[in-house]
């Protein structure tokens, strides 16, 4: 009786066959049609496979060089913050230049404009502080930062219209409402335009009350009945 074939039998393949890619195909159970499309088709599917391997190390190589970039960034600026100011200043400043893209050196040059208004050169942090601003993309967690530093040196600088712009903005910034809202007022006060200062004051305090915060609120309802007074 003649043995029959079993699903688990291995199929007989021609030595010959064994580097040649049609037969390889054919063993896989490639449809003809497929393996007339690879047959036709095989210089340009070598090319991409090719191009695909040196993308892949390629991308491989670059997030092992960015890894290392942001590391050895991120160390440079815990040293650089702990020098003298005439050298942390200096440190920061390489910071900034070498490690060009990471948050080290944003913050490297943050900490450089925040050091100017320490050394009473506002123009010169507010015009840092912008150039940085311009650089930040919106989901950037220091983009808050960076407009509260223009702000203040905005203020401080007498550019009361600007100044009241970035606290507008401010105020709409999860975590910086308040510092939005109180500069806001302030500079509404500043410019003699009371019942503006009293609307930002009375939206200050139904944002306090809202987040249950008494002893702000106590502060900010004096500001509302001194103007309401006037």
């Amino acid at each position: 009786m003649a043995k029959e074939n079993s699903v688990f039998d291995k199929e007989w393949v021609d030595e010959r066959d064994k580097n040649n890619l049609e037969g390889l195909l054919e063993q896989l159970n490639v449809p003809a049609a497929g393996i007339t499309f690879i047959r036709e088709n095989k210089r340009l599917l070598q090319i991409i496979a090719v191009l695909l391997v040196v993308a892949v190390v390629s991308w491989a190589l670059y997030s092992s060089y960015r890894k290392n970039k942001i590391e050895e960034a991120s160390s440079a600026l815990t040293v650089a913050l702990n020098m003298e100011q005439e050298q942390m200043m200096e440190a920061l400043a390489a910071i900034g230049k070498d490690y060009s893209g990471t948050d080290a050196a944003l913050w490297a040059e943050i900490k450089t404009a925040q050091e100017l208004v320490k050394a009473a050169k506002t123009e010169d942090a507010n015009i840092k502080y912008k150039e940085l601003r311009s650089s930040v993309s919106g989901s950037s967690s220091l983009k808050a930062l960076l407009i509260f530093g223009i702000a203040q040196t905005d203020e401080a600088l007498g550019q009361y219209p600007e100044a009241a712009l970035q606290y507008g903005e401010l105020k709409t910034i999860e975590g910086f409402q308040e510092i939005g809202l109180s500069g806001l007022a302030r500079i509404y006060e500043i410019q003699g335009e009371s019942d503006k200062a009293l609307a930002v004051y009375q939206e200050h305090l139904s944002f306090l009350v809202g987040n249950r915060a008494p002893g702000t609120a106590a502060l900010i309802e004096e500001k509302i009945a001194r103007l309401k007074a006037q």
